[in-house]
């Protein structure tokens, strides 16, 4: 194993040690010492990667970030966001990590093994359709405008999909987890908006706004986790809107704000109640949205406990 791989093996070991206990004891709780022990490290090897806890905090919330977008298929942010780690080994400066035995132990739970690595990846390709070849098809928001006007449950099953892996993430991955809990708790950042008909979803109708699309502003995707989230299921209800997927009447705005409303509602109370993130309770939540959502025929033929992709 190179020193590289050493050293991403280490702040890899030390983020899950992180967002372990973070998500157990809090952050404002959790010392360095902690976390050190827990990833088995020195602390000089946690010091070569995270110079304050805020940082350490900042890289769990950025690798859940990551794992949020591979979710979704939201665009990524740059190499950095996620990688900021072994690039200062290549100047000699990390003697510390290097001599560590930097793999650490896997406590944290959602490790490489874990849902936060195969897994994770599998159930993201799943919910894009992809092939063995590994090429996906066109898909969500940005497909809107090239899809066949007759499907009338492509991205309402998607979005229905996506909150499935969502939440069962949330449940077994303790970085995606910790990650939304940090998020919260620097909530008091303003929302960036954008006017309703201004997404990329109104670009690919043609610039006019979806149809059905309400007036008013609906949140950016943004760099937190909860603006990735609005701002993807504004989107892929905005396209079911555009190609008439949604039942007359039904503003994708507001459908979306019940959406985001509740999956975000199931994040919080599962942090104090794990019930919260059990499977049936999001089947059962599309089960009672469904009908007001989309026309009989559609119904039909959607899965609310999640199609086969997101299983």
């Amino acid at each position: 194993m190179t020193r590289q791989e050493r050293a991403v093996r280490t702040r890899e070991a030390l983020i899950e040690a992180a967002a372990d206990l973070f998500d157990r004891d809090g952050q404002e709780v959790t010392s360095l010492a902690a976390v050190t022990a827990k990833a088995q490290v020195s602390a000089g090897a946690l010091y070569f990667h995270f110079a304050t806890k805020a940082d350490l905090a900042d890289a769990v919330t950025r690798t859940a970030l990551a794992r949020l977008r591979q979710i979704t298929g939201a665009p990524a942010t740059t190499p950095a966001d996620t990688n900021k780690s072994a690039d200062g080994n290549a100047n000699g400066s990390g003697s510390g990590s290097e001599n560590e035995g930097g793999d650490g132990s896997r406590n944290g739970g959602g490790g490489g093994s874990g849902w936060g690595g195969d897994a994770l990846t599998q159930a993201a390709r799943g919910l894009r359709g992809e092939r063995a070849a590994g090429a996906p098809p066109a898909r969500g928001p940005a497909a809107a405008a090239g899809a066949a006007p007759g499907d009338r449950v492509g991205e309402v099953q998607q979005l229905i999909d996506t909150t499935h892996v969502l939440v069962r993430g949330l449940a077994d991955d303790v970085v995606l987890r910790a990650g939304f809990a940090l998020d919260r708790a620097g909530a008091g950042r303003p929302a960036r908006e954008r006017p309703a008909g201004e997404g990329p979803a109104a670009r690919a109708a043609g610039g006019g706004g979806s149809r059905g699309e309400c007036s008013g502003r609906w949140p950016e995707v943004g760099g937190s986790l909860r603006g990735v989230w609005s701002g993807w299921v504004h989107e892929t209800l905005a396209a079911a809107g555009t190609r008439g997927a949604l039942s007359p009447g039904v503003s994708p705005g507001d459908a979306a704000a019940v959406v985001v409303a509740a999956t975000v509602g199931f994040e919080v109370l599962g942090a104090q109640d794990p019930l919260w993130l059990a499977p049936h309770r999001l089947t059962r939540f599309w089960t009672l949205l469904l009908p007001a959502l989309v026309p009989p025929s559609a119904r039909e033929a959607l899965q609310p406990d999640g199609s086969p992709a997101a299983h």
